[in-house]
């Protein structure tokens, strides 16, 4: 989609393409196995399945892993490669509404994913007291470690990887008309036929993406309100988040306007042990896109503590510049 603006109000007036339907349980398929290594219980009762891409020789670091809107446990096999060889193993859960969960297809609110994301790094930090944790999130995930970090009861983790957080406080016009849409038709799933956005220059991704069977292909319209709000929220976060993190984004990203990454960048804290990193070439899927090699060794380097061996920093600076 050539104007990123128009993303959430196109969404919510295309209501011609979609339809009332329930979610179902997802199937898997001999290309598209559902692969569950555990399940995490939380206090709230949630049951949220997990994968577990474990990693290869000694345990240098843990991750817990959020993936973004839509998606689920499957985002991360592309960078999981990178981190497992070098001794990082990623839990990546299913959250709430999404993926294999319960509630798939629900909008649980943006306190509930925030709340079970922090219980789910209380755990993780219980079963590895002594070694390195970070909490990973990609989009929607991002806006979530961005929320967490900013809260007055942060998680247990040693620092944070956001890749393309999900800031963005949208206008006025385009709140009011998912308003509308919400309050007439707020179970409506929307197909996105009127929207054309390119996630990844990664074709053969894209596709695994589409067929996978934990995607959520068609969301509902109460969903993407609060997936609207989650975002706003984690706009305003950015002026008080002071946590050890590393922030990607990618120089043709359709989903996250640029005007609202730099806004987010700007907020932060003076002093905020944040290391901003800018990669041109790359899309909204940082991770998965045909450029990863660059990021992902930046992340891996992040995670170990050995730095970041490319110009993203300096290409930051610029982009902030601008």
């Amino acid at each position: 989609m050539r104007n990123p603006k128009l993303w959430p109000l196109l969404l919510a007036l295309s209501l011609s393409g979609c339809a009332a339907l329930p979610y179902g349980v997802p199937k898997a398929s001999a290309n598209h196995p559902i692969i569950t290594s555990g399940v995490f219980t939380l206090p709230d009762g949630a049951r949220l399945p997990y994968r577990l891409y474990p990693a290869q020789g000694p345990l240098k670091a843990v991750v817990l892993a959020l993936h973004g809107y839509t998606d689920s446990r499957d985002a991360w096999v592309l960078l999981a490669q990178t981190l497992n060889a070098r001794g990082i193993a990623l839990y990546a859960p299913d959250q709430s509404g999404f993926g294999a969960t319960a509630n798939r297809g629900a909008w649980p609110g943006t306190a509930t994913l925030v709340d079970e994301a922090r219980a789910m790094a209380v755990q993780l930090h219980e079963k590895y007291p002594h070694t390195r944790l970070v909490l990973m999130g990609e989009s929607m995930g991002g806006g979530i470690g961005l929320l967490l970090g900013a809260s007055n009861n942060p998680p247990p983790v040693d620092a944070y990887v956001l890749s393309a957080p999900a800031v963005w406080r949208v206008g006025m016009l385009y709140r009011t008309a998912l308003f509308m849409a919400d309050a007439v038709a707020p179970q409506m799933r929307l197909t996105g036929r009127a929207v054309s956005v390119r996630a990844s220059d990664n074709t053969a991704a894209l596709i695994a993406f589409g067929e996978d069977p934990l995607t959520i292909r068609a969301p509902n319209v109460r969903s993407i309100t609060g997936l609207t709000s989650l975002m706003a929220q984690a706009q305003a976060a950015c002026a008080n988040f002071r946590q050890p993190t590393l922030i990607l984004y990618g120089g043709h990203d359709q989903l996250i306007p640029k005007a609202a990454m730099r806004r987010c960048w700007r907020a932060l804290p003076p002093g905020a042990p944040v290391t901003l990193a800018y990669y041109p070439p790359d899309y909204h899927m940082i991770p998965r896109d045909l450029e990863r090699a660059t990021p992902s060794a930046d992340i891996l380097g992040y995670i170990l503590g050995t730095g970041l061996d490319s110009s993203a920093p300096s290409a930051a600076t610029v982009f902030l510049a601008d």
